[in-house]
């Protein structure tokens, strides 16, 4: 399809630097029928429906199923908001979500979960590839050194997992190797947000 193709090239500076991993699977159609009625840039959601979602860098970023990921969002956010739409993750479970802003604008927002904190990183998805591909980006936010130890450490993570820091950030642990855990992501995203209430 054409205009999957034209959309799609705005990623290719972002696949270069992240290989798809071997097992990306595909949206339903509910899933794509359901970011398209809520405004999902085609530019994101023709990307989605062309590669998938997994792991993609090893797993330092993953692209992901909104409808999994809603309520991890939701909960930190403090309220259902389906004009924020969740469909990427780091490898520590960092959530990006695009945000509709009405009127065709919309922005790429991070929420560190860590830090308990949301940026706007981009307000277009070719900023957002920009973003992702910047070295700079890739250690401070991707933690991309730390990552490769954990991969060392922990070994790859499969499509649901993040590392985390046991203990947390929030109560005293650090952002070293030593302090690095791997699990679930859904599960650890309820558990940190718990641990910082």
């Amino acid at each position: 399809m054409e205009t999957t193709g034209s959309n799609c090239t705005v990623w290719e500076r972002f696949l270069e630097q992240y290989k798809p991993s071997e097992d990306l699977v595909k949206p339903s159609e509910h899933v794509v029928a359901v970011c398209r009625h809520v405004g999902v840039t085609d530019e994101i959601v023709d990307f989605m429906e062309k590669f998938g979602f997994g792991n993609y860098g090893n797993g330092l970023l993953k692209l992901i199923d909104p409808e999994d990921y809603f309520q991890s969002l939701f909960t930190w956010l403090g309220k259902e908001d389906y004009t924020k739409i969740p469909f990427m993750m780091t490898a520590f479970g960092d959530l990006f979500y695009y945000r509709i802003l009405g009127d065709g604008e919309y922005d790429i927002s991070l929420l560190n979960i860590h830090y308990r904190r949301i940026d706007v990183p981009a307000w277009t998805v070719s900023e957002f590839v920009q973003y992702l591909v910047d070295p700079s980006v890739q250690e401070s936010v991707l933690r991309k050194e730390l990552f490769e130890k954990a991969v060392s450490k922990c070994g790859s993570l499969g499509s649901d997992d993040i590392f985390f820091f046991a203990p947390a950030l929030v109560i005293g642990g650090a952002e070293d190797v030593e302090y690095i855990s791997k699990g679930n992501a859904k599960v650890h995203h309820q558990v940190l947000f718990q641990l910082g209430q």
